[in-house]
């Protein structure tokens, strides 16, 4: 794709919003990404004001951990921008060059790697609701091709973050930026789950849970919300199939098996399910955990999930993938080893999908249709 087509299909991503009602959390996101694709810079973050005018940072294009630290400082460049409303540039992040108007900003950031960083002024006549900082690992100016579409994208995520609102609304834009940063610390928490419970780094964590929100067609900070209430640690009495849609996700090895099947068979009490549902689907699990643990590198990572009327399970793994002509068998196979495995999963699912996934390893993807509210089984 050449640098005018990316920008293009940057520019229509982006102006989607004018037209649909979009997650705002993955709004900016999605400019923090284009900005680290299109320019010259290492990484990007969007911070926006809240109620009481102090600038936060919303989102980044990644290392949200990194970048946070560093702008919780208050005299510094994007405080700055903000209250002037003007583009600042630092072209040496060198602290006996820039430490003398930011002296802890130029400190931190040439410790953490950073050479040079724009901040340009998201505003839209005259009102400043936030800042674009762009952070590069070298000394020196971006190109003015790259300056004016920074601030092209800025300025188009500004009206798009202002189009949500009416005029009446208008008033009260820290309160609908309140509810973002909301959403970004019920997100970063929930990447911080999954990156331990599945033993995996924060952006793929945050990888993970925008693959589940596109499956299930839900809003980031939704999901975020739900595998935050669905963490054993956070275990209640009155799970609920349907009001609560992530129930489990765990990473499990040969030593977890037994511990995996027992928060399964808890997990799936507390939604209510009949004894012989529990069983057959714990079984079911259990046959994929071991297939996992045994064929696809000695672990692996279960997702359980309720949508649309249906309990899901996903089993995947790093493992080589699986062999082309790999089929469930259709009758119940001659010995162990045959397909003995596959049958047993398929014979507790109402659906069963196998396949190996873009980045290797096997997916396998469990569905049971749940009957309508199961009443609670008592005693």
């Amino acid at each position: 794709m050449s640098r005018e087509q990316a920008v293009a299909e940057a520019f229509l991503e982006l102006s989607d919003t004018l037209v649909a009602d979009i997650d705002v959390v993955e709004f900016v996101r999605l400019l923090t990404g284009r900005c680290t694709q299109l320019l010259d810079v290492h990484l990007a973050g969007v911070m926006v004001a809240d109620q009481h005018g102090v600038l936060r940072l919303t989102a980044a294009s990644s290392e949200y951990g990194r970048l946070l630290e560093l702008f919780e400082i208050e005299v510094a460049p994007c405080a700055d921008c903000f209250a002037t409303g003007e583009l600042v540039a630092v072209l040496d992040l060198d602290p006996d060059r820039a430490g003398g108007r930011w002296p802890q900003f130029a400190r931190q950031a040439h410790a953490a790697g950073f050479r040079s960083m724009y901040a340009l002024p998201m505003r839209l006549r005259g009102e400043v609701i936030g800042v674009l900082a762009l952070l590069r690992e070298q000394a020196g100016a971006l190109s003015g091709d790259d300056i004016r579409l920074g601030q092209a994208l800025a300025n188009v995520t500004t009206v798009g973050l202002l189009q949500h609102r009416t005029l009446a609304q208008r008033r009260v834009l820290g309160e609908q930026l309140r509810h973002v940063l909301n959403s970004r610390v019920l997100i970063e928490r929930a990447k911080g789950l999954v990156a331990e419970r599945l033993d995996i780094d924060i952006d793929t964590a945050l990888d993970e849970l925008l693959r589940h929100s596109a499956r299930v067609g839900q809003p980031l900070g939704e999901i975020a919300h739900a595998v935050l209430d669905g963490d054993p640690a956070n275990e209640r009495a009155d799970v609920d199939t349907i009001t609560d849609p992530v129930l489990l996700v765990r990473r499990f090895d040969r030593g977890t098996l037994a511990a995996l099947r027992a928060v399964v068979s808890r997990r799936l009490t507390a939604a209510g399910l009949p004894e012989h549902v529990r069983y057959k689907l714990v079984l079911a699990l259990h046959e994929a955990a071991v297939n996992a643990v045994g064929h696809g590198g000695g672990s692996g990572r279960l997702w359980l999930w309720s949508h649309a009327g249906s309990l899901w399970c996903e089993i995947s793994d790093d493992g080589p993938g699986l062999p082309t002509d790999v089929t469930v068998p259709v009758v119940v196979p001659d010995g162990i080893g045959s397909g003995s495995g596959l049958w047993l999963i398929e014979q507790a699912a109402d659906d069963l999908a196998i396949a190996t996934a873009p980045t290797g390893g096997a997916r396998l993807l469990l569905r049971y249709q749940l009957s309508a509210p199961v009443p609670r089984e008592r005693g």
